[in-house]
């Protein structure tokens, strides 16, 4: 069974792939949206995640007490999703209109081709080193990749990513985020 899973995570990163080729074709074709296509296949690319939370909220398991309380685990992200809405919304809106400026010149491909291909092995690692550890050092490795030389902000950005998401995913909601079969004993 987890075989499958992990089979399908391959099917949805090529549905996400084919999808934002498709809408780069598409944009490139418009001669409105030409100049844009980099900040509208950015915001795409931010709804299609959002989708995707939205879409793993059916399958979250909910105890009888969460329903009761009103909040569960399905409550943070389809709030997010449903604001969201409204922000791409208004974000559409504001880079079709003609005043906004074109996409700058980027030459940095290699760069964000290796900060994608981070956070794909940063998600693989989920199961090995926890979700805690490798999002800490996926944020490190991008801070410091772009310039980053605050030592305070290179320890406190990681570290309060983590614990912000420790304190709303696990006390509040109640979602049991990986700690990954190296650290699954000492947290258990």
């Amino acid at each position: 069974m987890e075989k499958l899973a992990n089979l399908s995570y391959w099917w949805i990163l090529g549905g996400f792939t084919l999808i934002m080729i498709g809408l780069y074709c598409l944009f490139n074709s418009l001669e409105r949206t030409k100049p844009v296509k980099g900040q509208l296949l950015c915001l795409c690319g931010m709804d299609l995640v959002t989708l995707l939370f939205y879409l793993l909220t059916f399958s979250l398991r909910i105890s009888k007490i969460a329903a009761e309380a009103g909040a569960t685990p399905r409550t943070m992200p389809r709030l997010w999703a449903f604001l969201m809405i409204f922000v791409s919304a208004g974000a559409f809106y504001t880079i079709l209109k003609k005043t906004n400026k074109p996409d700058e010149k980027f030459d940095r491909w290699v760069f964000a081709l290796l900060v994608g291909a981070g956070s794909i092995f940063s998600v693989i690692m989920f199961n090995i080193i926890g979700y805690y550890l490798s999002s800490a050092i996926f944020i490190l490795v991008v801070m410091l990749a772009m310039g980053e030389k605050n030592r305070l902000q290179l320890v406190l950005v990681p570290v309060c990513w983590c614990l912000f998401t420790y304190l709303v995913f696990y006390k509040l909601l109640y979602i049991n985020l990986p700690f990954g079969s190296l650290f699954a004993g000492l947290f258990r």
